[in-house]
């Protein structure tokens, strides 16, 4: 067994961990470009479409685990790209209701082919990314619980888990497809 010092192995592999993201975004981007869409707004308009079409700013923060000040600036940038339509509650309040356009509906469509992904994961067995699906989980969780202990405006562990673990809102193909 190798003995791991200073933390070096843990180091590598987040780097190996990095640069994989990185790679794997960058062709994500240049795949979505020719939709003239980015990469967070086909998340955005995921989750969306999973919650009805409809939801509040805060909620799409919670799920997409973002500031809502950097969601903010998303929504701005995809409301004027005609991707979603924003309107304030009529009770008064200032509460706002983001909503997917039919123009947001056609680049979630594009937007879910992912072929570049399929060839990138084709290396990886069934088991192999069960296996991988499982260690990410558990070092996503643990995250989780770090940041809350580092910052304590962060939302609670177990409501951030419960949006990460539940997997049916993120089933597309039943929600895009059909």
């Amino acid at each position: 067994m190798e003995i791991i010092q200073n933390g070096e192995r843990e180091y590598d592999t987040w780097i190996l961990l990095s640069r994989v993201y990185h790679m794997i975004a960058k062709l994500r981007r240049l795949e979505l470009a020719k939709y003239n869409i980015q990469p967070v707004q086909a998340y955005i308009l995921l989750i969306l479409n999973s919650l009805g079409g409809e939801t509040s700013p805060t909620e799409l923060a919670r799920y997409a685990y973002e500031d809502k000040s950097a969601i903010s600036d998303i929504l701005i940038r995809m409301e004027k790209q005609g991707l979603i339509t924003k309107t304030k509650e009529v009770a008064g309040n200032s509460r706002v209701k983001v909503k997917m356009t039919e123009k947001g509906e056609k680049a979630l469509k594009l937007s879910s082919e992912r072929e570049y992904l399929r060839r990138v994961m084709s290396v990886l067995t069934a088991e192999k990314l069960e296996q991988l699906d499982s260690c990410l989980g558990l070092i996503r969780d643990n995250a989780i619980t770090q940041l809350d202990i580092q910052e304590k405006k962060i939302i609670a562990p177990s409501k951030v888990s419960k949006y990460y673990h539940n997997k049916e809102l993120f089933k597309e193909e039943s929600a895009i497809i059909n």
